[in-house]
């Protein structure tokens, strides 16, 4: 049976889900760690039905989903390949705008944006140092490279940063933090002196994606930075959470060792 060769092989299975859920959950896992690396073939429909034991039409459906996912491509009369996987090396101990960073390891960066002006309740409340009732803009983003989606920022930003320069109306253009640093130090007269930042993991069912990543899957493993910029007066001014679904970005740091002196 199908579940005793994922127990088996990847220790992964989640019984509710559909044979072709199961399917692609396994040929994504693989794809995702290599085992079918970038540029490599995908093994043939009656293959991977013989191994999984299950029907090619289930195959089918799943590879279907992978290339759905921008995962793989298939060639007429060649066979169905893994495309090349984005891979972004990323420095957590340092602030680098996501568009020059996609740019900068040769990706064509993008982006699409959702902006609001809401009302804080609770935690970011705190956060963002505000009283009750204060409102901040929002901004739901989901930034792409060669097209594809892969990083989801959200971003709110008080009033009180930028209404002396531009108008509600105009702080809901979706190219407004394009250039983010600028946009403060420049636009808004806010340099910013140092960000606070904490690291977590999470799943992909408890992120709230936009649409662009609702094709991911409900376990994908998922990298949440959440990070507050303060100015010089040391004030919060904005507060940003970035969430990366699988491994598309690798993060880099420097740990150095706590003198005892």
């Amino acid at each position: 049976m199908l579940e005793d060769s994922i127990a088996q092989s990847e220790n992964t299975l989640i019984r509710q889900q559909s044979l072709v859920d199961q399917v692609f959950k396994i040929l994504y896992e693989r794809i995702i760690s290599g085992v079918y690396p970038s540029g490599s073939k995908l093994p043939t429909g009656d293959r991977l039905a013989e191994e999984l034991n299950v029907s090619r039409s289930t195959v089918r459906m799943a590879v279907s989903k992978l290339e759905d996912r921008k995962l793989v491509q298939r060639r007429q009369g060649v066979g169905t390949y893994v495309r090349e996987l984005i891979k972004i090396p990323n420095p957590l101990n340092e602030f680098i705008e996501l568009s020059n960073l996609i740019k900068d390891h040769g990706y064509q960066p993008g982006y699409s944006t959702l902006a609001d002006i809401v009302e804080l309740d609770g935690e970011m409340l705190e956060i963002l140092q505000l009283q009750p009732g204060s409102k901040v803009l929002q901004q739901r983003k989901v930034f792409t490279a060669d097209g594809d989606p892969f990083i989801y920022v959200v971003n709110h930003i008080p009033v009180w940063v930028f209404e002396h320069v531009i108008s509600l109306e105009e702080a809901l253009k979706p190219d407004l933090t394009d250039k983010f640093v600028e946009f403060f130090e420049v636009i808004c007269k806010q340099k910013i002196s140092h960000f606070v930042s904490t690291v977590r993991a999470e799943i992909y069912e408890n992120i709230d994606p936009p649409k662009e990543l609702v094709d991911n899957e409900p376990q994908t493993p998922v990298l949440v930075i959440n990070e507050t910029g303060f100015n010089e007066e040391a004030r919060p001014i904005v507060n940003s959470c970035e969430f990366h679904p699988g491994n598309w970005m690798t993060f880099q740091m420097i740990r150095r060792l706590r003198s005892n002196m």
